[in-house]
């Protein structure tokens, strides 16, 4: 039977047409990230991944474990170490936070690299199981079917990684379900080895050990994957990054047991007044995503009442892929944020892929055009829209951005010789550092291994007011307003939200001017606020 229109076909498209969405990917990922200023509105995450990152390549340990973001630490720190040693440079430490934006670049390019890799690698597959490039490229829309997809996809976030891992193992998948001999004990082993790469990356990758039903054709293969799945993960996170196992699960621990964002707020499992809104705009901010999964499902139910065959893996995978969604669905409707769905959400291709198939077999007399005809244009309204919504994104952050770099020029150009204190989400270059630090210096040694560090390399000092932890540091070190006020003749300070007498930390104290500069608030001792406004209103924009 034929499933897809080009079936068999033979010619350019069919050799050389899987890798185009891959080159496409790679080529708009990367412009997007180098559009992206690492200390704009991405400062948190990726500055804890990467500061953790050189921390674990100076021979540390691991901090940052709540996600886990193992894989995502482990890459930046690799990246760091293969810098240092090709540019001679001894001390990693010190590297690393002289070429701090340079090694962000470079890891969120490594990581696209990565997912186009899984694209190219994962569409051969799937057009070898499917012996169809249209299958293959419905496949391979994965990272275009959100904004969160596409975006997160090219930072150094812990979602890099996991829907790279999703993308790759969903191929895996399909080669299971639709080869026509049973999957063998090594495709165990490689879908076993993916699910412990993701699950290291983010935990909301747990959801896809149920697409393992696509291998219980071959038992080996099934338990191959069980047990290399749970034993690699345990290898990984055991070996780069123990904390998971205690403080990890800990907070895993109270995110389950508490009703507020981050395990906060108060006892038990759901606040089913946000719970169902919440799920109402899961599956309104992804209508296409959730009618595919939810046919796809019907579609399996619908195969196995006809044939009465209750192990046929296409069913079964179809099924558990709607439950795998469902699952995530849960989890993030309890604990908001649209893109905790990205695992699930990347998988919209293969579903799409055996949708198709299902709906010829259920359906033989039905010309192949109908079903890739409706799939194809599912994909590409997820693209189009995709597109379109990353592009009117990253006009509004570059824009964000742009003030805040103004305002630290504007600053040093008014006071020169004033104390520059900067908070986080203020979009200033110079505050990059500091998030990074508030991340992974926890013990003393790494303050003080850090801190010498940055001052062998700057003169200016690095002044953070800190935004979780309420201090005022000077090159990573707690120190207050008092001493700042008697070492400068000035001070300004940034921030996005104003402070309140617990939240200045002394600031008060001084009697600061306040003015508001943009969206930033700015407060000033010993230099007129209006003067720093007048400094920026003559400042060109970048």
């Amino acid at each position: 039977m034929k499933y897809f229109p080009d079936q068999d076909a033979d010619g350019i498209w069919a050799r050389y047409g899987v890798a185009v969405l891959p080159l496409a990917y790679l080529a708009i990922a990367l412009v997007h990230s180098a559009n992206s200023a690492p200390w704009g509105l991405q400062v948190d995450p990726e500055s804890a991944y990467m500061m953790n990152g050189i921390a674990w390549a100076a021979g540390y340990g691991m901090m940052l474990n709540a996600h886990p973001g193992t894989t995502t630490i482990l890459l930046s720190g690799l990246v760091t170490k293969i810098g240092a040693f090709l540019a001679g440079q001894p001390d990693v430490a010190e590297f690393g936070l002289r070429h701090y934006d340079a090694l962000i670049y470079a890891s969120r390019a490594a990581q696209i690299v990565l997912m186009a890799g899984a694209l190219l690698a994962g569409g051969i597959i799937v057009r070898r199981a499917t012996r169809s490039t249209i299958a293959a490229a419905f496949f391979q829309c994965a990272p275009f079917v959100s904004s969160d997809a596409l975006h997160l996809g090219a930072m150094l976030t812990t979602e890099s990684l996991l829907v790279t891992s999703a993308v790759f193992g969903m191929a895996l998948v399909l080669k299971a379900a639709l080869d026509k001999e049973p999957p063998t004990a090594a495709l165990g082993l490689a879908q076993g080895l993916v699910f412990a790469v993701g699950l290291s990356s983010k935990y909301l990758y747990a959801p896809m050990a149920l697409l393992s039903v696509a291998l219980l054709r071959n038992w080996r293969a099934y338990a191959a994957a069980t047990i290399v799945g749970v034993f690699a993960f345990f290898a990984i996170n055991r070996i780069f990054n123990p904390l998971v196992f205690t403080s990890g699960f800990r907070w895993l621990v109270s995110l389950a047991t508490h009703k507020g964002i981050y395990g906060d707020g108060e006892a038990g499992f759901i606040d089913f007044s946000l719970f169902w809104p919440n799920m109402a705009e899961i599956i309104v901010s992804g209508p296409v995503v959730f009618a595919a999964f939810a046919a796809g499902a019907c579609l399996g139910l619908l195969r196995i009442w006809r044939t009465r065959h209750y192990l046929d893996p296409v069913s079964l995978t179809l099924l558990a892929l709607f439950a795998a969604y469902g699952a995530q669905a849960v989890a993030t409707a309890k604990h908001f944020h649209l893109y905790y769905m990205l695992a699930s959400w990347v998988l919209t291709g293969g579903v799409l892929v055996l949708a198709v198939i299902q709906s010829r077999r259920l359906w033989p007399a039905r010309s192949p055009y109908l079903a890739s005809g409706i799939a194809g244009l599912a994909c590409i309204v997820m693209v189009a829209s995709t597109l379109n919504t990353v592009r009117r994104q990253a006009i509004n952050v570059i824009a964000a951005n742009q003030v805040g770099a103004r305002l630290s020029k504007a600053i040093v150009a008014a006071g020169p010789t004033c104390a520059n204190v900067s908070r986080l989400f203020v979009r200033a270059p110079e505050n990059l550092l500091n998030f990074g630090g508030d991340f992974t210096f926890g013990t003393k040694e790494l303050v003080d291994r850090f801190s010498n560090a940055y001052q062998r390399i700057y003169t200016t000092p690095l002044l953070d007011h800190n935004f979780y932890r309420n201090e005022l540091l000077k090159n990573f070190r707690v120190t207050d307003y008092q001493k700042l006020a008697a070492e400068y003749p000035c001070i300004v300070v940034r921030t996005l939200a104003e402070f309140d007498a617990k939240t200045s930390i002394g600031l008060f104290e001084l009697k600061p001017e306040h003015c508001k500069v943009g969206d930033i608030n700015v407060y000033t001792v010993g230099i007129a606020c209006e003067k720093i406004k007048a400094s920026y209103a003559s400042t060109a924009p970048e």
